[in-house]
């Protein structure tokens, strides 16, 4: 009786104090604005029904012309439309670059839902993010892939491993360059550090945005030919449309 009593009394102080901090600190809608009601990811509902979805025949194409040719992915799918301007971009940059990783999570839970409807996602075993190289991670504090996988995770309970693989080269910025530039940017970047993790293993790889495919194709190249058996890839978006910088 005391027990629950004291239970009762550090809940409603934690309540009180959520309020508090509320109050003052104010949790806003990334895109709209808006005050944020019970929410912890920075997007209101509204504005998650207004990003672009993706349309199938669309993802169905990129997969035919930027990565079934490589023969090293056997699958694709992506949750989001990346268009200049729209509000899919907005969220994006808001969880790369300002510190909005929650964004990754919910977002992540909104991929992993989807991936559960696809016949193929039942035979992943492993789900690993593309890694970043670390002078990246510590200048944003976290690596957005992880928590996309973390949401998958949550709604889907397949295995996760962020450290399996490791980003061993620092590469420049590829938004600038060519098809064949990024093909050489990124050759031999990756490296797996438990062989025995991956060995065998159906394997979902899992990005924020989809451009050309340079990146994934190496990284699902690294870890075939360090024993995975097959490879699926899921971004929460992709670029149809690559007349603009995409960030």
């Amino acid at each position: 009786m005391v027990f629950k009593k004291k239970m009762g009394v550090i809940i409603t102080l934690k309540n009180i104090f959520h309020s508090v901090l509320d109050f003052f600190f104010p949790q806003i809608c990334v895109t709209c604005q808006s005050k944020l009601y019970n929410s912890n990811f920075s997007i209101c509902n509204e504005c998650v029904s207004k990003i672009e979805k993706a349309n199938p025949s669309d993802i169905e194409n990129i997969f035919h012309q930027n990565i079934s040719q490589f023969g090293t992915i056997e699958g694709f799918f992506s949750h989001f439309e990346f268009t200049k301007g729209g509000k899919c971009q907005r969220v994006i940059h808001e969880l790369k670059y300002n510190k909005k990783s929650n964004l990754g999570i919910y977002l992540g839970i909104l991929l992993g839902k989807e991936l559960s409807k696809k016949n193929w996602f039942p035979n992943i075993e492993l789900i690993i993010p593309v890694p970043i190289h670390y002078i990246k991670k510590l200048s944003r504090g976290y690596n957005q892939s992880d928590k996309i996988c973390e949401g998958i995770q949550k709604v889907t309970n397949k295995n996760y491993y962020p450290k399996v693989v490791k980003r061993k080269k620092f590469t420049q910025t590829q938004t600038l360059l060519t098809i064949s530039e990024r093909i050489k940017n990124v050759s031999g970047a990756f490296k797996v550090r438990d062989v025995k993790k991956i060995r065998n293993k159906t394997i979902l790889i899992v990005d924020d945005v989809f451009t050309t495919g340079s990146t994934v194709n190496e990284l699902a190249k690294t870890l075939l030919n360090s024993g995975a058996k097959v490879i699926f890839l899921a971004t929460l978006a992709f670029v149809k449309d690559r007349d603009f910088t995409v960030y």
